[in-house]
Parts: structure tokens; sequence; C-alpha cells
């Protein structure tokens, strides 16, 4: 293992995978803007929460095409990337100090956020809170997450299944996982209880596809990107066309992966500009923070907006400029109300909300 900690961050700590290089650090950026888009993709989700987003027909229609844009590609790119992540240790299979402390270090993560969603749930009573975790359901979610804490989650799983599976020739893991994403893109796309399964297959194209996607990164230009956005949209397009439940998922796992190439792509190019890769890299660290605290946040923020703010929030959605800024803006405050919650706990203390406590961490052989 390299003694220089790598930029790149697994779920909530730094991983010491390899040497910094400027190359990689298109990885904490794609990271990092992927979970802004998972927030963004919320805000305009739960938009009732504070009323309709706007009446104007050209904020609605751009938000409309991002929010559907943000709902196909914005966990199979955050998948890939965290796949690509951790691919090196899961193809030296399971080992207890590193894909054995990976796995158990972020189901402890999944219980810890867990159980905060079913203390916010008990004394928050506001419709605003959506993923709710009541009475008996708390004990159901430890085996079958519906929150959108399934991520942390399907990790703890995916990372020791892959791991164990090291000998066995990764098309062949890919095409079992593709198909059985195609059966739950079947059964039901939206459910989260069948999101852990129905993704795998991007967090294995991240760990098998690693060399290409760093490849593409590194030799990223504006022709391959329009190339890769070319390719990208023709599966979208095509996937406008079906007429049936069966080609719409035979065509998601293709999608799917032709996006998280246009975005590893975009990424390397725009971080190239510092105030892209300095922002990038920032919420890149942060990306536990910013994704196990964003539904609490926003729902105090959409709540705090309903009771008393509605007039101002209909006064600034009532411009075209302010409907088309508006969930930018709360979107922005929600991963700073994350990030600074963040920093403010681990000085005070509660870094155990974000890490595996130390003297677990030395039973796996860690510092």
């Amino acid at each position: 293992m390299s003694p220089e900690p790598s930029v790149i961050e697994a779920v909530g700590e730094p991983v010491a995978v390899e040497p910094v290089r400027e190359r990689l650090v298109w990885v904490d950026a794609a990271r990092g803007y992927c979970v802004a888009a998972v927030v963004l993709f919320h805000v305009l989700l739960w938009r009732t929460s504070w009323g309709a987003l706007t009446d104007d027909p050209v904020a609605w229609g751009f938000w409309g095409s991002v929010n559907q844009a943000l709902g196909s590609v914005r966990m199979p790119v955050l998948l890939a990337i965290s796949g690509l992540v951790l691919s090196r240790q899961i193809r030296e299979g399971l080992h207890r100090s590193t894909t054995g402390f990976r796995a158990v270090s972020n189901y402890y993560l999944y219980v810890v956020w867990l159980a905060v969603y079913a203390l916010v749930s008990f004394f928050v009573a506001s419709p605003s809170l959506h993923h709710r975790v009541d009475g008996l359901g708390f004990f159901e979610q430890l085996l079958v997450p519906d929150t959108t804490l399934w991520y942390i989650y399907a990790l703890a799983l995916y990372i020791p299944l892959l791991a164990l599976a090291r000998h066995v020739p990764p098309w062949l893991v890919v095409s079992l996982l593709t198909v059985l994403a195609v059966v739950v893109h079947l059964h039901d796309a939206d459910a989260l209880a069948l999101k852990t399964p129905g993704l795998f297959v991007f967090f294995a194209v991240g760990v098998y596809g690693s060399d290409r996607l760093r490849a593409l990164a590194g030799a990223a230009t504006w022709w391959r990107l329009a190339a890769a956005a070319v390719v990208a949209a023709g599966i979208a397009a095509l996937g406008a066309l079906t007429t049936s439940a069966v080609q719409d998922a035979v065509l998601f796992v293709p999608r799917g992966v032709a996006f998280a190439v246009v975005c590893v792509v975009a990424v390397a190019i725009a971080v190239r500009w510092r105030p892209v890769r300095r922002l990038g890299l920032a919420l890149g660290r942060k990306t536990l923070g910013v994704y196990v605290q964003h539904p609490l946040w926003l729902a105090l923020v959409t709540g705090i907006a309903a009771a008393f703010g509605r007039e101002l929030v209909a006064t600034v959605l009532a411009s075209r400029a302010g409907a088309l800024l508006f969930p930018m803006v709360v979107t922005a405050i929600v991963v700073g109300l994350s990030i600074g919650t963040q920093v403010v706990a681990e000085r005070a203390g509660l870094r155990f909300l974000f890490e595996l406590p130390a003297r677990w961490r030395h039973a796996f052989g860690r510092t």
C-alpha cells in the first residue's frame, strides 16, 4: 500500500490506494458532483413540500428535463465511480484490513444513520420529511433498505460479494448482473428496496472497467466528449421510442453506462478549470456527509419555506429567472448545511457518525 494517501475518498474517509496524481482529481470531483446531483434530484422530486415549482413553461420544461435525466444517470454514475475507487482492493479478494473493513464500515454507517433517521422521524411529523423510519420499520430496514440510505447499504454488500467472486470471469459477473438489472427494472424500477440488486451492475462496471475509465479520463478531449454524448443521446432517444417495458428494461444498463462515460469525460475536462476542480474536490471529500444528511436538511428547509416563507417563495418563482435559479439555490443551501454540520460534529467529538470508531478500526488493522 502506498505511503502517500490518495485524494480519493471512499465512503466517508480517505483510502490509501495510490499516490496523488493530477489525473485522479477527476475521481473526487466526479463523486462530489454526483452527490450534488442527487441533492438536486430530490429538491426537484420533493418540491410538493413547498408547492409547485413554477408555472413558467420554460423553467418547468427545463427542470423537468433535468430531473428526468438525473433520474436515469445520477446513481449509475456514482456507483461506477465508487466501484472504480475500490477496484484494486476488491480484485485482490476478501481481506480483513481492506475489503472486510470497507464492508463492515459501510454497514456500520448505514445502521448509525438509519437510527438517526428513526430518531428524527419520531420527533418530526412534518410531511416535508420523506422516507420516514417508524417503529418496526427500523428493524426491517436493517436487512431491506427503504430510504435513500440504500446506497450505503448496497456498498456494504457489493464489496464483499465481488471480492469473493474474484476468480469468476468479469464478463460473466457483469452479464449476470445485467440480467438481474433487467429483471428488477421490469418489476419496479423505482422501489428503493430493489435499488441494491437493480443497480449492482454499475458498481461492477466501475470495478472491472476501472482501467478503461481512467484511460478515458486521461485522454479526454472535446471531440471524445461529443462522440460519447452522441452515443448516449442515441441510446436515450432509442429508449424514448420503445413501445414495451421489456425494451426499456433492456436499454437501462447500456444507457446508464453510456452516460457514465459521458460524465467521466466531461468531468475530466471540466476539472482543468481551477474553480470547477476546487469545488469538485471540496464536495468529493465530504460525499458521505452530504449524502446521508441531505434528506433531513431538505425536509427542514422546505418545511420552513412552507410554514413561513410561502409568499416569498411564490414571489421568487413568479419570475422566470427566479424559477430557473431556485432549485440550484436550495441545493447549495442543503449541501452547505450538510458539510457545515459534518465539520462541526467532527470537531465536537462526534466522528462516530461518519466513520468506524477507532477501537473497531484497530480490530481490522486500521489506524
